[in-house]
């Protein structure tokens, strides 16, 4: 079985990404809730160390995923995502901030990217555009952002939850398909951008909702692109 390039995987760099994004939020506090931040703290002291062991390991995509670093690694962002879960569900809190909302969906972002983390190096492409998920989703509200030319939000479900997604492409109509990425969210015109389109070319009306197994070559360049632009400072 091939050795990998660990160090240089852009699956292990984008949950390395998401591992700081959750020390960022730890250490400034951006949870606006009752939250246990002492034990958050010693599970991104745990898995901040661990990380290395996985980076530097310089073995294969099916060995990585079958590391006790790896494992440990998931275990700790899994009980990470309990906690402010369970933070948040006892305290009955409800974002009413754009930088409340963007909090809970970049902590949203780095779950799943963790939770996913071992299927993906034992299945995906050593490829940056397989270090995301790439999702086929259906456009079920589109309109347009005030105050704003070309940014058009959009509710998009991809079979099991809704996604908000920001757009400058022009024309996206409801019960159309699109492929889209699970990026870092961003900011625009005060409205929080949960994923990304890959382009602006439906997808067949007969395309399943969820994972795209197969995404056509324009969406897996662009979804590359941007992979590459997340772990940038990891490099």
């Amino acid at each position: 079985m091939a050795r990998l390039d660990t160090a240089k995987d852009a699956r292990i760099l984008v949950l390395e990404d998401g591992l700081r994004r959750l020390a960022e939020m730890v250490g400034n506090r951006k949870f606006k809730f009752h939250v246990e931040y002492s034990k958050l703290s010693e599970i991104l002291q745990e898995t901040g160390s661990l990380i290395y062991e996985v980076k530097y390991s310089y073995i294969s995509s099916k060995d990585v995923a079958e590391l006790p670093a790896t494992k440990k690694i998931v275990d700790g962002v899994s009980q990470f995502s309990k906690l402010v879960n369970h933070a948040v569900k006892a305290t009955g809190f409800k974002p009413t901030t754009t930088k409340e909302v963007f909090t809970l969906a970049e902590a949203s972002y780095v779950f799943r990217i963790a939770e996913s983390f071992e299927t993906r190096m034992k299945e995906s492409p050593d490829d940056p555009a397989y270090a995301v998920d790439i999702l086929a989703v259906e456009v079920s509200q589109a309109q347009p952002v005030p105050e704003s030319k070309n940014l058009t939000e959009c509710r998009c479900t991809d079979g099991s939850r809704i996604w908000r997604i920001l757009t400058n492409i022009s024309g996206v109509k409801p019960k159309t398909k699109l492929a889209c990425a699970v990026l870092p969210p961003a900011e625009m015109m005060g409205i929080v951008s949960e994923a990304m389109f890959l382009g602006g070319d439906p997808l067949p009306d007969d395309t399943p909702l969820g994972t795209l197994h197969d995404p056509p070559p324009a969406a897996l360049s662009q979804a590359r692109a941007q992979v590459l632009q997340v772990i940038k400072r990891m490099m």
